[in-house]
């Protein structure tokens, strides 16, 4: 009897940590990690290999009929399957494009009769969407999803919007101030890597949020000359620079939208005799803004006597914060209010309170702030 007449095949699989399989076989006919792959059905759509091995060496057996010796080949395979991660690069790649070029939803633009001598500056201020955050009432007090962040970006926009074109200003700005989007990455984290609850995957956090956040650029077109900027918050460094290039490419011909393309954590607008500088507020940096400031925009500095900066990141939520409006060395440093509520960690932390809003700002040409105003869902009790 020939030597491949006689079959050894033991298999072995079971599941380990993180959602893991491992499978083991000693057999003359499953020779490859393919082999095994196929043997065990291993459905390559969900997992991919972690590691694997295959060695082979020659056993001695009996003829089952005669008890002759008989030299086996055998094989030794080892595979270990982990749960893919999440979307590939080009299925985020293909997001991005898709949230680019697709058909925009047009709210409904502020008709205002324009001055003729229309002067002033408008700053809308977006802080901390969170696009893809989850929250649930029942335990966090308000729910929050990607539907819901949408809807109200887009109702306390509007809202802010028709008071910007009552008051007929010469520019206004868009101002992102960082963490538009929840997390960075198709596992569900941070930039730091801190994993987080989250609603959607990364494709479709990247689509809703772009197509909420370019419409509203859109709409604010429709009051003045826009111009728009981002800046990168500590949840979604990878996801700002996506973002930017977004908006760059979906308003590279419209002559109403200027994009600022630097990628700097710190950004200044200038306006007549005001001087504003954007930042997510995440960093150390924080203490020292208005010397920053000085720094970064000598030229502007002496110009402007008006300056102010605009900075996110606490919710109007840290211990550290007393009040939301700081004035340091004659520069005015605000903190934004978010537009989302608490999570579960931030409720169970007690990270609670703080309306969810935006704010609008009108600056007077010749200098200074003329008023503020503010949007948002109506602050309800538990």
């Amino acid at each position: 009897m020939a030597a491949g007449d006689i079959t050894i095949e033991e298999v072995n699989t079971k599941d380990t940590e993180g959602g893991c399989r491992e499978a083991r076989s000693v057999s003359t006919r499953i020779r490859t990690v393919d082999d095994l792959l196929r043997h065990i059905e291993a459905d390559l759509t969900k997992f991919e290999v972690a590691t694997s091995e295959a060695t082979k060496w020659e056993g001695l057996t009996a003829d089952k009929a005669t008890g002759e010796p008989v030299v086996t080949e055998l094989h030794r395979v080892f595979v270990r399957l982990k749960p893919r991660p999440g979307p590939t690069v080009r299925e985020c790649v293909e997001a991005m494009i898709q949230a680019a070029k697709g058909e925009i939803r047009q709210p409904i633009r502020p008709k205002a009769k324009r001055e003729k001598h229309a002067d002033g500056w408008a700053v809308l201020i977006v802080a901390d969407p969170h696009f893809g955050k989850y929250a649930w009432r029942r335990t966090a007090g308000a729910d929050y999803d990607l539907d819901i962040a949408a809807r109200l970006v887009r109702e306390a926009s509007e809202q802010l919007l028709e008071v910007a074109a009552v008051h007929a200003p010469e520019r206004i700005t868009v101002a992102m101030l960082g963490d538009v989007f929840h997390y960075d990455s198709p596992h569900g984290t941070t930039t730091g890597g801190t994993p987080l609850e989250r609603d959607g995957r990364l494709p479709k956090m990247l689509g809703t949020g772009t197509d909420a956040m370019l419409a509203l650029v859109d709409a604010a077109s429709g009051v003045a000359q826009c111009d728009t900027l981002v800046v990168a918050g500590n949840h979604d460094e990878a996801m700002t620079f996506a973002f930017q290039r977004i908006l760059a490419e979906r308003f590279r011909n419209d002559k109403r939208v200027r994009v600022e393309g630097e990628f700097t954590p710190r950004k200044y607008l200038t306006h007549g005799r005001n001087l504003l500088g954007f930042t997510h507020g995440h960093t150390k940096a924080r203490k020292k803004l208005p010397q920053l400031m000085a720094i970064e925009a000598a030229d502007r500095w002496s110009k402007c006597p008006y300056r102010e900066w605009h900075t996110a990141h606490l919710h109007h939520q840290a211990a550290e914060v007393t009040r939301p409006i700081d004035t340091i060395d004659g520069v005015i440093v605000r903190t934004a209010p978010a537009i989302c509520p608490a999570d579960d960690w931030h409720a169970s932390e007690g990270y609670i309170g703080p309306r969810q809003a935006m704010e609008l700002f009108l600056y007077d040409t010749a200098g200074g702030l003329a008023s503020m105003h503010v949007a948002g869902p109506r602050m309800t009790t538990r």
